[in-house]
């Protein structure tokens, strides 16, 4: 199982910090690829599954000077994780940058059968063992805003950020209140994330998929303006429970 084998993976990397008590009112970057040489992996990343196959996917590109992880996977399921543990109350806020090239032809996150997403970035919570999860998606078909369970693993829950072609080829940032939208998914208060990771795929649609992610930051509770405090959740408008 995907998240099951990425969370073990998390917890044997050597990676893993403590949020620094230090820094709870700094912005806390997480990574930026600048320290990767150009068509490279990035080391402090480990593979769910076949390491070779994730080296082919994932590699550091650079333009105009700046460093980003590309995603290139045809008919491939590969994800990367970077583990780093910190309490989500006192960083609340994840921000990253994403750009997508191509999206997995009729890809649709709420089947199995279609299960492919151009660009999705998770934030894994709570137990090393059965964790919950968040996966935030660029997908190829489904409304800005929807959010479901995940149909591959009962303790996921994915959220649309980003929908289809209009703007493919363009940078855009994004900012998740992932405190207040594990509150509003779970209904619950969240324990430590133990890390986040990566997945571009197109082996359910038997496409190719291509993407670009970069800078990877935490912002601590007292740098969250009204609007972000509300979580994508609420603030993309998510479609009625009868649609998810």
């Amino acid at each position: 199982m995907r998240i099951l084998s990425l969370v073990v993976m998390l917890s044997l990397a050597a990676v893993g910090y403590a949020a620094d008590q230090a820094a709870i009112d700094q912005v806390l970057p997480l990574e930026t690829f600048d320290e990767y040489p150009p068509a490279s992996f990035p080391e402090q990343w480990k593979a769910r599954g076949d390491e070779t196959e994730a080296r082919g996917v994932y590699q550091v590109a650079e333009e105009g000077g700046d460093r980003f992880l590309h995603a290139r996977a045809e008919k491939q399921d590969v994800q990367i994780g970077l583990s780093h543990v910190f309490q989500p109350k006192e960083f609340p806020l994840l921000r990253w940058r994403w750009r997508v090239d191509q999206l997995p032809s009729g890809g649709d996150e709420r089947a199995v059968k279609t299960n492919d997403s151009a660009a999705g970035v998770y934030v894994i919570f709570d137990s090393r063992i059965v964790p919950r999860v968040i996966k935030y998606v660029w997908s190829s078909t489904l409304p800005v805003g929807t959010h479901f369970e995940s149909p591959v693993y009962w303790r996921a829950k994915v959220v649309v950020l980003q929908s289809g072609a209009s703007r493919l080829k363009e940078w855009l940032p994004e900012t998740v209140n992932v405190y207040q939208d594990y509150k509003d998914l779970f209904g619950t208060e969240p324990g430590e994330v133990q890390g986040i990771a990566v997945l571009t795929d197109a082996d359910s649609t038997a496409s190719v998929a291509e993407a670009d992610y970069d800078d990877f930051t935490l912002l601590p509770a007292a740098a969250v303006p009204a609007e972000e405090a509300k979580g994508a959740v609420a603030r993309l408008s998510p479609t009625p429970a009868a649609a998810q």
